[in-house]
This record gives structure tokens, C-alpha cells and sequence, in this order.
């Protein structure tokens, strides 16, 4: 008789705390996807809190020969003090309102020296890459300036943070009509 030859299958050895690394990998995948949940949840919860700042029943206003136009709140006034300069103004008249002047780009440098700078940044003004400059009234007292350079002019708009932010959001830039 032939000798039979007997084929030894290799065990496979399972670690005796299987279960518990199976545990400690769940519970670290589900950590995981909750933060990144709470990460997004925060990130909608500020865009929906930057939404109510928009303004709602809003007028347009357009521009053609300063070649700019935008949205201002119903409830606001226009005031036009010169044929370059345009304010927009609050009906309670608690708060100043948003100034918008066109000028040559040279006068950028004179803007400049009558503000008292505490911080400056980057911005886009419809598209266009623009200086959001805050100057220091004194007081406690703060105003945003915002300059941004289209159709061969310099665009100022000047006001509270909370409305020139607003009112850049709706602000387009028109080609210049003669």
C-alpha cells in the first residue's frame, strides 16, 4: 500500500481581541465622520447667518455715466452730492450710509494719506481685485473704505462695514457710456 500523504492545511491564526480592534476601528471611523460632519453643518450655519444680512426688498440704481450699478434698501434714500459722488442713506438716520465716488486712479495716493489705516486686506469688487482698507475714525468709531480700479477710474465706496459689504455684493461695474 502507498503511503498516503496527508495534506496539513495552515491555520489561519485570528487574533483572541478581534472584536475589540473590529470596535476601536468603528468608533474611530464614526468619530471621524462626525467631526467632518459638524465641520460642514458650522459652515452652513454662518452662510445661512451671512444670508439674513442681505437685503431683502431692495431699489436698484444705475449709473451709466459713473459706470457702476447696484441694489440699496427700499427703505433708503439717495443723495447726490456732486456729478462723481453718490450716498446712499439710512431713513432712521442712526447709522451714515455708503458713499460711492468715481475718480482718476491717480487720486488713490490722496485717499490714502487722509486715512488713518488699522487694517487692510484683499477683496473683489465684481470680479474685480480690490484694497478693503478700515480706517480708524477715533472714538471707537469705524468706517470700511473700498477700492477698486475698472474702466480706467478708481471706485471708492465708503461706509459702515456692515452696509458696504452688503451693497458690494449686488455692486456690478457697466461699461462707460459718454
Amino acid at each position: 500500500m502507498a503511503k498516503t500523504k496527508s495534506r496539513k492545511f495552515h491555520k489561519i491564526k485570528i487574533h483572541h481581541n478581534r472584536w475589540l480592534i473590529w470596535a476601536i476601528a468603528y468608533v474611530v471611523f464614526v468619530g471621524i465622520a462626525l467631526t467632518g460632519y459638524l465641520k460642514i453643518a458650522n459652515i452652513s450655519l454662518d452662510s445661512e447667518n451671512s444670508g439674513q444680512n442681505i437685503f431683502v426688498a431692495a431699489h436698484s440704481y444705475s449709473a451709466p455715466s459713473l459706470g457702476f450699478t447696484l441694489r440699496y434698501p427700499a427703505d433708503w434714500s439717495i443723495e447726490s452730492d456732486s456729478t462723481t459722488s453718490v450716498t446712499f442713506l439710512p431713513t432712521d438716520g442712526a447709522e451714515s450710509g455708503v458713499t460711492v465716488s468715481v475718480m482718476a486712479p491717480s487720486a488713490e495716493k490722496s485717499i490714502r494719506k487722509t486715512l488713518k489705516v488699522s487694517e487692510e486686506s484683499r477683496t473683489t469688487v465684481d470680479g474685480i481685485s480690490a484694497a478693503k482698507i478700515t480706517n480708524d475714525l477715533g472714538n471707537g468709531y469705524t468706517e470700511t473704505v473700498v477700492m477698486a480700479i475698472s474702466n480706467h477710474l478708481l471706485y471708492v465706496v465708503r461706509g459702515s462695514d456692515n452696509f458696504v459689504q452688503n451693497l458690494l455684493v449686488t455692486f456690478h461695474f457697466l461699461p462707460l457710456s459718454k
